[in-house]
């Protein structure tokens, strides 16, 4: 699992940052160091002062990108029910930002030939993600406030509810869903979610029963 470096950038290294988003969204795993330094008015010398090579700098990138979804998952000492519905406004306006449909495209295009960039987006965006919920899930569960299954799985079916298909349609240029449609949509993936888990906000959980029985989906 990969793990998020959240220490503060200097001037120069947010440049770099920056510049290597832009480029690598634009042109793909393929771009330089050199090309990086130009775009954000360094040396290369100071881009390998802050990176030791295009791997590092590329996670890095990820990890800017994907910066909000992480931090709809801080503090995580906070109740559940919160945490899931900022999760799910972070991850629709991560799905319908541009620049994140942009970087879908480009992993896909460049996967076969640079698997390793495509494995190390799925650590940080996905599967670190994945991981910090099913924390949140774990503790919820142990504390009563959510039905005891495996935190593992429940994570998994939540950002599968969350992502639904949108995230395809703009990958592959359909017409997708406006502003306020997709917060309605998030807004009802946490209420059934919430409902088949039995998760209550100031309360412990009703029962250990199957997921949506006792509610009004059974």
């Amino acid at each position: 699992m990969a793990t998020l470096d959240t220490r503060p950038v200097s001037d120069h290294q947010q440049r770099v940052l920056q510049a290597a988003c832009a480029l690598f969204l634009r042109d793909g795993y393929r771009v330089s160091m050199g090309a990086v330094a130009r775009e954000a008015g360094v040396s290369k010398q100071t881009v390998y002062a802050h990176f030791d090579n295009k791997d590092t700098l590329f996670h890095a990138a990820v990890e800017q990108l994907v910066l909000p979804l992480h931090a709809s998952l801080t503090p995580e000492s906070r109740d559940l029910p919160s945490t899931l519905h900022a999760l799910a406004r972070a991850h629709q306006t991560y799905v319908m930002d541009h620049e994140n449909v942009a970087l879908g495209r480009m992993l896909i295009a460049e996967a076969p030939r640079f698997p390793a960039a495509a494995r190390t987006f799925f650590r940080i965006a996905i599967d670190t993600v994945a991981t910090r919920l099913s924390r949140c899930m774990a503790e919820a569960m142990e504390h009563g406030r959510m039905r005891r299954e495996d935190p593992d799985v429940a994570a998994e079916l939540f950002l599968s509810m969350l992502h639904g298909l949108e995230g395809d349609r703009r990958l592959f240029g359909m017409r997708a869903r406006g502003q306020k449609a997709q917060d309605g949509w998030a807004r009802h993936a946490v209420t059934v979610f919430m409902h088949a888990y039995d998760i209550l906000p100031d309360e412990p959980a009703r029962t250990n029963k199957k997921p949506g029985k006792g509610t009004e989906f059974s």
